[in-house]
């Protein structure tokens, strides 16, 4: 359930990411078509109110083929924590405005669940019985259903309802169930000291459960608490795990996309790992009869909407702006400032990961050497933006005000972004996103002007962003 909301605006937005493995292409979920709304602002009776949200979503078919929503709504008069689950019934998953059923489930008190404290239900079918996984506000709890409407709560030897839990304070929420290799995993979030983990907890039968292990933390995206919420994970094929992680909600809706081999590592304060962001709050993805849909939020936080999913195997990098390979193309590079024997280097001293023999790099002398003490600015030639996204990339020196690659409008002078490298020698991707700029002639600035250890820069070139060949 999401807690926090974020707004912000900026001219460029920039991301760093990499791929699975490189070279090989990458499993990235696409929207496919139009959106339809299946579900909106409920009527709760007395417990309406103007500021109510519906938010975290579980979706799934009944026994009767019908197919059933159920949202945390949150923002209501129920009391303490404000928040109830609503359903709708929808005759097929394809159906705009599906019918609203009434108040499904509100918390309990008395089998220990937090006043008003429901979040995020989600459903799997398992043996002939539907299982809901759903937060009380402090733990993670079940319900089971034989016909996947009327469900009923999985009470524990204690007399309690809440299986497990990550501690006091924590807000244990937003689980999900999926089965890898006959084992299932139970993925959901918690803030323990204020900072936004993704868990996972495996159970052979949905009964009895492990202990928990984290599988996503920080990163591009941060620790907040409200960092990792809604944790959702899809195989797509088999032994290719995609997690989905939410940020915020609202008209400036972030959701984060992972790859990995691993289902219980999505990336701990490592971006490796990751795809893509996307414009989607809390999705849920379905797979019914060969096709994929996802269910998202609506930007009003007023309802929900579904749409078809496709997956595409995009090529690691797009087309290049300039080819680092071509003498004559490097020949146009200029040394503003410093003292470098040549702007481009071919040094195999470290694993630098470039994907071209030639790359720009402050501190290689040659002869498998290097100098931090080097300073330079070296600059482009200027180039059309004539795409919406751009791939960096870029490694050496973390530092933004001495060791940094700058795109710059060539008009006004503007940098439109800055980046800087890891204190690493791998070339990473940094993703630019130049939206609103197509058309504006730029150049690209390197800049040395660091003398300690890690006092140097290494770009391996600009790409045009493979995924923006494609409109969502």
């Amino acid at each position: 359930m999401h807690l926090c909301n974020v707004v912000f605006a900026v001219a460029v937005t920039l991301t760093l990411f990499a791929s699975p493995t490189d070279g090989e292409e990458t499993l990235t979920p696409v929207i496919d078509g139009q959106w339809w709304q299946v579900a909106g602002d409920p009527d709760l009776g007395d417990y309406t109110r103007p500021g109510q949200q519906p938010v975290d979503f579980g979706v799934w078919q009944a026994a009767d083929g019908t197919w059933q929503l159920w949202s945390c709504i949150r923002g209501t008069g129920c009391g303490q924590h404000t928040r109830l689950f609503y359903r709708w019934e929808g005759q097929s998953l394809t159906d705009e405005h599906w019918k609203p059923m009434g108040i499904a489930m509100e918390a309990k008190p008395e089998f220990g669940e937090s006043p008003g404290g429901l979040q995020a239900p989600h459903v799997v079918r398992y043996k002939g019985l539907y299982y809901m996984a759903y937060g009380d506000w402090n733990n993670i709890c079940f319900a089971t259903s034989k016909d996947g409407k009327a469900f009923e709560r999985v009470i524990q030897p204690n007399g309690k309802t809440g299986a497990f839990t990550e501690g006091p304070g924590c807000n244990t929420r937003d689980a999900m169930l999926i089965q890898i290799n006959g084992l299932w995993h139970c993925y959901y979030t918690a803030f323990p000291n204020g900072r936004g983990y993704a868990y996972c907890r495996t159970s052979p039968d949905l009964m009895t459960w492990s202990e928990s292990s984290v599988v996503s933390y920080g990163g591009k995206v941060g620790p907040g608490a409200c960092n990792n919420e809604c944790p959702h994970v899809v195989e797509v094929e088999p032994g290719q795990y995609i997690f989905f992680r939410n940020e915020t909600y609202g008209e400036n809706a972030r959701n984060w996309v992972y790859w990995s081999n691993n289902p219980l590592n999505f990336g701990i304060d490592d971006d490796s790992k990751l795809v893509r962001s996307w414009h989607v709050a809390a999705p849920e993805i379905i797979h019914h009869e060969g096709q994929y849909y996802v269910a998202s939020l609506l930007d009003s936080l007023k309802g929900i909407k579904i749409a078809r999913l496709k997956w595409l195997k995009l090529p690691e990098l797009g087309e290049p702006v300039f080819d680092f390979n071509s003498a004559d193309e490097r020949e146009a590079w200029a040394m503003k400032s410093g003292s470098l024997a040549s702007v481009f280097t071919n040094s195999s001293r470290q694993d630098f990961k470039a994907k071209t023999a030639y790359f720009v790099a402050t501190a290689e002398v040659g002869q498998g050497k290097f100098d931090d003490g080097q300073t330079a600015v070296v600059q482009s030639p200027e180039f059309i933006l004539d795409s919406e996204g751009y791939i960096l990339l870029v490694s050496g020196g973390n530092d933004l005000q001495k060791l940094y690659v700058a795109l710059v409008e060539s008009e006004s002078g503007k940098e439109l972004v800055r980046v800087t490298g890891k204190d690493s020698n791998a070339l990473q991707k940094v993703f630019v996103d130049c939206t609103g700029l197509k058309g504006k002639q730029a150049f690209l600035r390197i800049v040395d002007d660091a003398t300690v250890r890690w006092g140097h820069i290494n770009f391996g070139g600009i790409y045009q962003d493979p995924l923006r060949s494609f409109s969502e």
